[in-house]
């Protein structure tokens, strides 16, 4: 394989790193320049800011919501089940004005016998780059949570979770928030809530509420409430996921610390064989489908 940019461009944040040819990270920024951040489409002047020191003759391999309808140059949607080649095969390029040449890996589509559509972007290369480990179950925990099933080295299924966009809706603008104080993680409080949603996953909205009455009467401290609110949330979002599921099969969380480890605790309550994945392993994901498309 060659060396190249790696860039995995979201909602809400910009990261790339310079990778070389035996796949180590030479170089890496980070910025709060996430696709909704950048003004009048201004994309390519905005990765310029961050990057525009790096080698110009790399070839960058991109994915997240960069390629969404909100982002530099919308893909359409691969069909789900699909493995690193199908996706090697719809890469969209596109020369910059710099003289740089991008490579964009899109996303995927799955009709799903519940909500009929379903789609991801980005998180599919994070599966490709983890599934050396074995795993076979594997879950993205963010915004929008992702639940993805792989079979034979192609992703088969997956679900979306809006378990992060709610939780922040519900602790920054709702009344369950008032009461809060702080945001350092009590475990225990965590763990509570997530034992409510197991043992009734259903009655979320209810449970909900709860957030509020045990803070009201002193049941939970007023710095406990943020914790427990996630528990709930968390353990409604594992309950249903798993509701069908082989609990022995292999999971994998692949997020970042703080919010994996919450993850992983919750699964582990839940019973589930879970472990902790590399929250870099996009970037190999990256650098198979790159490699595969005759790119690197």
């Amino acid at each position: 394989m060659k060396s190249f940019i790696s860039l995995d461009w979201g909602t809400t944040s910009f990261r790339a790193y310079e990778v070389g040819a035996d796949g180590a990270i030479k170089n890496q920024t980070t910025a709060a320049d996430g696709i909704t951040a950048v003004k009048d489409g201004a994309f390519e002047q905005t990765f310029e800011n961050h990057i525009g020191a790096w080698d110009k003759s790399l070839p960058i391999v991109a994915s997240g919501m960069i390629t969404s309808r909100q982002g530099w140059v919308e893909c359409a949607y691969a069909e789900c089940p699909a493995d690193a080649a199908e996706l090697a095969q719809k890469i969209t390029h596109l020369n910059t004005a710099t003289g740089r040449i991008v490579h964009f890996i899109t996303g995927l589509h799955y009709k799903s016998p519940s909500i009929q559509h379903d789609v991801l972007r980005g998180e599919e290369t994070q599966v490709f780059g983890a599934l050396a480990t074995g795993a076979t179950h594997f879950v993205t925990p963010g915004t929008h949570s992702k639940w993805i099933e792989t079979k034979d080295k192609r992703i088969e299924s997956f679900a979306t979770y809006m378990t992060g966009e709610s939780f922040a809706l519900y602790s920054k603008h709702s009344i369950l928030g008032r009461l809060m104080q702080g945001e350092a993680h009590d475990e225990a409080a965590f763990t509570r809530g997530v034992k409510q949603s197991f043992a009734d996953p259903a009655g979320i909205l209810h449970s909900l509420f709860s957030t509020r009455s045990l803070g009201l009467f002193n049941a939970l401290p007023a710095t406990a409430l943020y914790s427990y609110l996630s528990g709930l949330l968390i353990g409604q979002e594992i309950a249903h996921a798993t509701r069908a599921h082989d609990h022995d099969a292999p999971y994998m969380v692949l997020g970042s610390a703080g919010i994996a480890a919450s993850y992983i605790s919750a699964m582990k309550l839940a019973g589930l064989n879970v472990k902790l994945g590399n929250p870099l392993c996009g970037i190999e994901g990256q650098r198979i489908i790159a490699h595969q498309a005759g790119i690197i």
